[in-house]
């Protein structure tokens, strides 16, 4: 199988988005412009990694594969999370939020399966988001072409973004976050067929000039629109600008990501964000609860400067690596057989076997 290792880089450089997106005290505008785009950047990934070779799979072996990529782990991180949130919640700065809930009642929500639901690790959300997007997708596929359903999926995520009511009842499974991840699903598979023909025709100097200048414009959108979410399905105070600046940081990572050179760090990361995805917010927690706990701050510390933002980023990145060596050697079932080294002959090998479904490759 031919590999584009540009789609590592995007997927390192979202993953890191990800995590600075989410980390405590991040300055606003920096937190929409992340936003903008972040999470319509996964999509799109994931529908660039669509093969025809999947395609021709039967829709039970599609939902076996789906089922142990992104099933699995949903249901092992919500296990974890909620494992945690259990003896820990009474003493979170949110406590209020959580008071008078019961034992049980976060068990629900993985049976919804959206981001109001699963409040022990909101994050898990995209998930059960992607594998509905995904099995859409795939059963629409066999009667369509990629190009309607590039057209259709877009016409109506378009509809819904300027449509859609905040008063309106949230969807069980992610089914109306799918609405708006289809379109970028469906616009990631069908690029997919002129892929080769724009990186032979892009050099290396002018992606990266395109890429600053097409992320000068989702800057400028980004301050215009204001706070979006695609979680929480919250599109921006100009709803019209959204889709328009998601495809614009989308395109600019692309670009980004052919113009830097490959490396160990960017496969590791792209690799693993099965695993960065999830725990980030945990250990954001643990952070948080070190430095009350144990140094005696004040919950809001992590709040008090742009450096405490980056420290958290960062040392859960760091930590990434030995929680993927400790989860990948002790829950095999989880997560198969994946090789965790960074610069190990074995590791490369590897990546050219591993599946490109979803957000682990």
């Amino acid at each position: 199988m031919k590999r584009f290792t540009h789609v590592d880089t995007m997927k390192a450089i979202g993953i890191v988005l990800v995590v600075l997106g989410h980390s405590p005290g991040l300055n606003e505008f920096a937190k929409n412009v992340i936003y903008s785009f972040h999470m319509p950047l996964f999509f799109f990934i994931s529908g660039l990694l669509l093969s025809e070779q999947k395609l021709s799979l039967t829709y039970r072996q599609n939902l076996s594969l789906l089922w142990k990529g992104l099933g699995i782990p949903y249901l092992f991180f919500f296990l974890l999370s909620y494992l945690y949130w259990l003896p820990t919640h009474e003493l979170a700065a949110s406590a209020a939020k959580h008071a008078g809930i019961s034992w049980w009642e976060p068990l629900m929500g993985v049976l919804v399966g959206n981001g109001d639901a699963l409040f022990v690790n909101v994050v898990l959300w995209f998930f059960m988001c992607l594998l509905t997007t995904s099995l859409i997708f795939f059963a629409a596929r066999r009667y369509f072409s990629a190009a309607f359903l590039f057209v259709a999926f877009n016409f109506s995520g378009l509809v819904f973004t300027l449509a859609y009511d905040p008063s309106w009842p949230r969807l069980p499974w992610g089914l109306d976050n799918a609405v708006v991840a289809l379109t970028f699903y469906s616009t990631g598979h069908f690029f997919r067929e002129y892929q080769d023909a724009v990186l032979e025709k892009t050099p290396k100097s002018m992606a990266m000039m395109l890429g600053l200048f097409m992320m000068a414009g989702v800057a400028y959108a980004a301050g215009i629109n204001g706070e979006v979410d695609l979680n929480t399905l919250l599109f921006g105070s100009h709803r019209s600008l959204f889709l328009i600046n998601a495809y614009l940081g989308v395109v600019a990572l692309f670009y980004f990501s052919i113009s830097l050179p490959t490396n160990a760090v960017f496969q590791w990361l792209s690799k693993n964000t099965i695993i960065i995805f999830p725990i980030h917010l945990l250990m954001f927690s643990v952070f948080t609860g070190v430095g009350v706990v144990v140094f005696g701050m004040p919950h809001a510390f992590k709040e008090s400067s742009f450096l405490w933002t980056g420290l958290f980023a960062l040392l859960a990145l760091l930590l990434s690596y030995p929680s993927a060596l400790f989860l990948y050697r002790f829950f095999p079932v989880v997560f198969g057989k994946r090789s965790t080294g960074i610069d190990s002959r074995k590791n490369q090998d590897n990546l050219q076997r591993i599946s490109s479904s979803g957000i682990s490759k």
